[in-house]
């Protein structure tokens, strides 16, 4: 079977399918009022109000359907021997018109069409052999024709969600590529202006140690302090690169990614790691690497710059939109200093939004002087939103 990842609008229409089944069940009681009900009427309704409940009420029940499609193949059989055993004028019947929306989207077109097919001869079997009814074109034919149209509708909208799928990883792709440049021309920049500039510091002050040594112990005593400090930061900067360098791997898990790059900017800095990761996952290459390089950078300034001893990094999602948060209860600082700060050439609190705004995602930093600081990052989980893309 050709693989079909559920969208949201096929996850959709699924649940709606089966909430067409309840209602449609509802009334169709409303006519069993003041009436016996024969067994097999009995069993239709049990087993329509079941699959209804499981449609409506399992959140995964789309998912399922994907992986099991042979439960799709199941329920289109048991629609059609129901017809079978009450008649084409029970109004029951009109409960295979569900079944007919998840056969459209859920199966491919093969298995699509032959259980359509069996569907429709079921039904006509059963209105062809019932003599006492009275032979109309509506009622021998105006319900295969339905079936055929809505299987066939469904299948229309199974192929647009997967062609809109197709290009949003496409677009996702664009915007990978872009960012890797945009990435690889920033990481020379930094490279070049800020760590070659701290280990060429280095070297002036490791060589003059001799010096100060001979004629001034006190002044070799700082000196020495202050390369240890430089060579403490350039560690911190060049794993951060190096990092950074590491290509994302599709393959693994998000929440992996993001525990490993969390683990790589703390080892050896004496912060403490605290990883709260729920298993999220983000399948579009561009949303994964924004969010891990926006990670990454609010991971490196909270260990730089906070003082504190330990930081959170935390993942978790809710309906079509995941959030990372970065915490830390280092000194904080007051959001009045950031223009000043960018004047000097440090845009690090503005690129997460930047990074953020190119996957339709936005980022919010809050900190207060003494009260730490936390940086939240909200993106849509699948390619980018319709606003962004436009």
């Amino acid at each position: 079977m050709t693989e079909l990842v559920v969208t949201s609008e096929i996850h959709a229409l699924v649940r709606v399918s089966y909430l067409l089944r309840m209602l449609t069940l509802l009334v169709c009681m409303l006519g069993f009022v003041d009436q016996a009900l024969a067994p097999e009427a009995v069993v239709a309704i049990i087993f329509l109000t079941l699959t209804s409940m499981a449609g409506i009420s399992i959140p995964s029940a789309p998912e399922v359907l994907d992986k099991h499609p042979i439960l799709v193949v199941l329920d289109g059989l048991l629609m059609t021997a129901l017809m079978v055993a009450l008649g084409t004028d029970n109004p029951l019947v009109l409960g295979a018109l569900s079944s007919c929306v998840v056969l459209g989207v859920v199966l491919p077109l093969v298995p699509a069409v032959l259980s359509t097919f069996v569907m429709v001869a079921g039904y006509l079997t059963a209105s062809l052999s019932d003599h006492s009814q009275e032979r109309m074109f509506m009622s021998d034919f105006g319900y295969p024709i339905t079936f055929i149209s809505v299987v066939a509708i469904g299948q229309v909208f199974r192929v647009l969600a997967q062609r809109k799928r197709q290009s949003e990883r496409a677009m996702a792709d664009l915007v990978t590529g872009a960012a890797a440049a945009a990435e690889r021309a920033r990481l020379a920049r930094e490279l070049h202006d800020s760590t070659a500039k701290t280990l060429q510091g280095m070297v002036l002050t490791a060589r003059s140690l001799d010096h100060w040594i001979e004629h001034d112990p006190t002044r070799a005593a700082t000196e020495a302090k202050e390369l240890a400090e430089s060579a403490d930061e350039a560690v911190v900067r060049l794993r951060s690169l190096l990092s950074t360098l590491r290509q994302d791997d599709n393959e693994q898990a998000f929440h992996e990614s993001l525990a490993t790059l969390a683990r790589d900017g703390t080892q050896g800095t004496g912060v403490r790691l605290k990883l709260d990761l729920d298993p999220v996952t983000v399948s579009a290459p561009g949303v994964r690497y924004e969010l891990l390089a926006a990670a990454r950078e609010a991971i490196a300034n909270a260990v730089t710059h906070s003082g504190a001893d330990q930081v959170t990094v935390a993942l978790s999602s809710e309906e079509e939109e995941l959030c990372i948060e970065v915490v830390d209860q280092g000194r904080g600082f007051s959001l009045d200093i950031l223009p000043g700060r960018e004047l000097d050439g440090h845009f690090g609190v503005r690129g997460y939004s930047e990074r953020l705004a190119l996957i339709g995602g936005a980022a919010e930093v809050t900190s207060r002087p003494g009260k730490g600081t936390r940086v939240k990052l909200v993106a849509p989980l699948m390619g980018l939103r319709e606003e962004a893309r436009g």
